[in-house]
């Protein structure tokens, strides 16, 4: 019997903590943590910064809101909100351990380094364009003076380095210089090396960064450059130590993953050929922009290894408004590729991303997204209100929306996904789903998984059968923690959540069911 399953660490994060105790055996070791905002390259990334800094013996992971002695924010900028949200993190963690050392990275510490630097409590801003290298730049200022540390800054005062900005590492946007018809990209933006998970059971694989878009509403190209897709031979090397390591699901991402070309090789290419080498991992793909979804790629969609979800953007339903947003389709050339993959794969599970309130949204817009919706099928929706962006040409368009009109759009948006939700639910009951155990709570005897079209699985520990537990290299419950399982849909009990029962565990992961 296969062992690959059973003896790899139930918690990567938790080996590798308990690997990291001070080289100095006198000196206790510091802590370090860091909080993920945005989205799953952000995590990817949040992974390869904290595997950087684990990998010695000076540190040990901790809770990033404790205020550790190192607390690393990744931040997002895709709307206002995200924004404000790093800022009362960074308040929260002074409140907690006013000498925690907080490093504020990721996009919005890209494309506006100087008012991150200015956040209070803020010890160093690193963009993406320096991610990398974080771990090294946090111990190069902590051997420095506080005035050293000033003077980093452009016309820091020598004499005040306590009132001085934050030093910042970061570029700042990556903006088209005058004559070039494209972005600079992000040097070596994936130097992070064969990243494991740290403190959750999937794996994120970045296999591209940065976008040759220009969607009028989006900072994201000012935060991560130019399109640049990872080596094809580097990934595959990645996917197998991730597959030979056990990890139950690996997540394809990137700013547009569609996009990928590595020496004539394109995304489905590169599906293809992960497909056909995993034998024990999933593969999931995070998010595909509409485009990038043809026939080939439903086809893929029907390999038992990959797991039957889209989440394709759609934005708006209007096709006014998408040309108005500089969106790379129409409505209706997204109902054609979405109704492609829903014939080749009719049971395939839709999600999608949609912005209300886009200036000069009318109420029957509105009513067009929420029909084209409805005709495909789509169940989950990730909605969010319109947010004006600086150096987005969006910011300029004539007749805004009312923000309580655009909150109201979402609130709609929400009950239609919850509706569509429960539809779908009262469908998955009574059948099979095979699911990756990722959270256990020993004291309320309870387990939750995620199945392959994103159903969460609530379980009960104490109805597990003894001969699945004898499945796992480590004796009782505890040993379920990041192993795929097959389980029986019983009942809908909440909001995107079902009861099932737990019958068998998978040592052999996918292969089981290949």
């Amino acid at each position: 019997m296969r062992t690959k399953g059973q003896t790899r660490d139930t918690n990567t994060a938790a080996a590798l903590a308990a690997s990291a105790t001070s080289s100095d055996p006198g000196t206790p070791p510091k802590t370090v943590g860091i909080h993920t905002f945005g989205c799953r390259l952000n995590q990817f990334e949040s992974d390869g910064i904290i595997s950087r800094f684990l990998e010695g013996r000076d540190y040990e992971l901790s809770d990033v809101a404790g205020g550790p002695d190192i607390a690393i924010i990744n931040t997002c900028t895709v709307t206002d909100q995200a924004e404000a949200r790093s800022r009362a993190l960074v308040r929260k963690i002074l409140r907690n351990n006013p000498q925690s050392k907080i490093v504020v990275t990721g996009c919005y510490a890209q494309t506006d380094p100087d008012k991150v630097a200015a956040i209070p409590g803020v010890y160093a801003v690193v963009g993406n364009d320096q991610k990398t290298g974080l771990r090294s730049l946090v111990e190069e200022l902590e051997n420095q003076a506080p005035v050293a540390r000033a003077q980093q800054i452009p016309g820091a005062s020598e004499d005040s380095a306590a009132n001085a900005k934050a030093p910042i590492f970061s570029g700042g946007g990556l903006d088209r210089a005058k004559g070039q018809t494209k972005r600079p990209v992000i040097e070596n933006p994936f130097a992070y090396g064969d990243v494991i998970p740290v403190g959750h059971s999937r794996a994120y694989l970045k296999i591209q960064d940065g976008c040759d878009r220009r969607c009028s509403y989006c900072k994201i190209p000012r935060a991560r450059g130019g399109g640049v897709s990872r080596s094809y031979a580097e990934i595959l090397d990645h996917v197998k130590r991730l597959d030979d390591r056990g990890i139950p699901e690996i997540v394809i991402t990137g700013v547009n993953p569609g996009w990928y070309r590595d020496q004539g090789i394109g995304f489905n290419d590169l599906i293809g050929s992960i497909l056909d080498r995993l034998t024990y991992s999933r593969l999931r793909l995070s998010s595909i922009e509409p485009c990038d979804v043809d026939q080939e790629l439903a086809e893929l969609s029907l390999h038992p290894a990959f797991c039957n979800y889209f989440h394709v953007p759609l934005q708006s339903g209007s096709r006014e408004i998408l040309k108005l947003m500089r969106r790379t389709y129409s409505a209706e050339s997204y109902r054609k590729r979405m109704e492609t993959v829903r014939k080749i794969n009719p049971d395939v599970f839709m999600g999608t991303d949609v912005i209300t309130g886009f200036p000069g949204e009318t109420e029957s817009h509105f009513q067009e997204t929420l029909d084209l919706m409805a005709d495909l099928g789509i169940v989950q929706v990730h909605a969010f209100p319109y947010s004006p962006r600086e150096g987005t040409d969006a910011l300029n368009l004539p007749n805004p929306v009312d923000r309580g009109v655009s909150k109201e759009r979402v609130r709609r948006l929400q009950e239609f996904s919850a509706n569509q939700w429960n539809r779908y639910l009262g469908r998955v009951v009574g059948q099979r789903r095979i699911a990756v155990v990722e959270k256990l709570d020993q004291a309320a005897g309870t387990g939750n998984a995620l199945s392959e079209d994103y159903v969460r699985i609530e379980f009960d520990l104490a109805l597990v059968p003894d001969e699945a537990l004898k499945q796992t290299a480590i004796p009782g419950d505890s040993g379920l923690q990041g192993q795929l399982c097959e389980f029986q849909i019983q009942q809908v009990s909440g909001n995107k959540t079902v009861t099932g029962e737990l019958r068998a565990v998978l040592p052999e992961g996918i292969s089981s069911i290949l």
